[in-house]
């Protein structure tokens, strides 16, 4: 997790700060990986006290304690598996008032900011207005549209965005070995993860990874008869995002291998090579293409708590005529 954190473009940002000695007193942390925010925040607060890669003794107890959440200058809320509350922000603003025990400044950490209800943001909106000297805030949040304006308007942002499949796979090599897993079920479930690591944890852990390719797969190739019962199936799936995620990658493999044969390595579903191949086959170039942006579409839908069953039979069947109309006006 820490390596790829910090190749992100959000830590460099935070590093350079540091560096030059410009903290800002807030910062708003947005990732969308619910599983692993509490974590990413801690990086974070390590590279802020300075012990992100520790060589003293000093600094190993301090990252350590940060870990441990046990530094005293450095403190989490809420609970771990709880949302932020008013009593938690009243706790947070008596600490304030407390001068650091262990270093020359206090670090504030709350995950999952997005997850706090108005009362609770209101109360900590004063202490972003006029904070405490030496007093930082690093707030978590996997997303910032349920953040109040008020509240964004007084923090920086650094935001992580989705990882790159290669290094998600990698990443998961790192933390489950291969004694159970192959480097296969990296590579597949960090594709379907939609680019987070939380998600490719949980979908590996539990295999649903497979079941989802499938399930996309069998929307890609089926007919206009066959779609309706698949929809009824896949429909109600917990992954939407990355069902769609994988949609898209598959029609983006697919165009590669229609356009690009000799471009095979830049295939990001690799050991789907053969189902590829008669998604190529099926579609035109251009339906791809178009699916692409029917894809994004959906998407938008989706965010915006669309009936996914609908939003989804619409999708393909937009593909799926857009396609016939293509060989149709090829054949003339």
């Amino acid at each position: 997790m820490q390596t790829l954190i910090q190749n992100t473009q959000a830590y460099r940002l935070l590093k350079t700060e540091r560096e030059n000695n410009r903290f800002s007193h807030a910062y708003l942390l947005i990732f969308n990986d619910a599983r692993n925010l509490r974590s990413a925040l801690k990086i974070f607060a390590k590279l802020f006290f300075g012990c992100e890669n520790p060589q003293t003794e000093r600094e190993k107890t301090v990252a350590k304690r940060i870990d441990e959440e046990s530094f005293s200058d450095c403190l989490i809320f809420p609970e771990p598996d709880k949302k932020f509350v008013v009593d938690d922000a009243e706790r947070l603003a008596e600490e304030c008032m407390l001068k650091p025990v262990e270093s020359d400044k206090k670090l504030f950490l709350i995950a999952d900011f997005a997850e706090a209800n108005t009362a609770s943001q209101n109360k900590l909106l004063k202490l972003l207005e006029e904070p405490p000297k030496n007093v930082f805030f690093l707030l978590g949040a996997t997303t910032p549209f349920s953040v109040l304006s008020t509240v964004l308007s007084r923090v920086a942002k650094l935001e992580i965005l989705p990882f790159p499949e290669s290094a998600l796979s990698s990443a998961l090599a790192r933390i489950y070995g291969e004694n159970k897993f192959t480097q296969t079920d990296f590579q597949l479930c960090a594709t379907a993860s939609g680019g987070s690591l939380g998600t490719a944890q949980t979908m590996l852990e539990g295999g649903e990874y497979k079941t989802l390719i499938d399930e996309a797969f069998s929307l890609c190739l089926c007919t206009g008869k066959t779609l309706p019962p698949l929809v009824k199936k896949t429909g109600e799936t917990k992954r939407k995002k990355e069902l769609l995620f994988l949609l898209r990658t598959i029609f983006r493999d697919a165009l590669l291998v229609k356009t690009l044969p000799s471009k095979k390595d830049a295939l990001l579903l690799k050991p789907k090579a053969d189902e590829l191949t008669a998604v190529a086959e099926k579609y035109r170039a251009e339906a791809l293409i178009y699916a692409q942006e029917e894809i994004s579409k959906a998407e938008k839908q989706v965010f915006f708590n669309a009936y996914f069953p609908q939003c989804l039979e619409v999708l393909i069947s937009n593909i799926l005529f857009f396609n016939a109309k293509q060989a149709k006006k090829n054949q003339n």
